[in-house]
């Protein structure tokens, strides 16, 4: 088995993950993603986007 190694290892790539990835990998840190489920986090795929893409069709439906 091959070892890799990195500076900075980020469990889940919601809200915060993302945005630290890319900061980390800015200074030059070479970084890791531990994701089990949905790439993007819970508001990007369940949570908050869905619900106000659900919330604005039904408006245009209703107007």
């Amino acid at each position: 088995m091959t070892v890799k190694k990195f500076d900075v290892i980020i469990v889940g790539s919601g809200q915060a993950g993302t945005p630290l990835a890319f900061k980390m990998a800015a200074k030059g840190k070479k970084v890791a993603f531990i994701e089990k489920e949905h790439w993007g986090g819970t508001c990007l795929n369940v949570g908050c986007t869905p619900t106000k893409a659900y919330v604005a069709s039904a408006r245009r439906m209703w107007d």
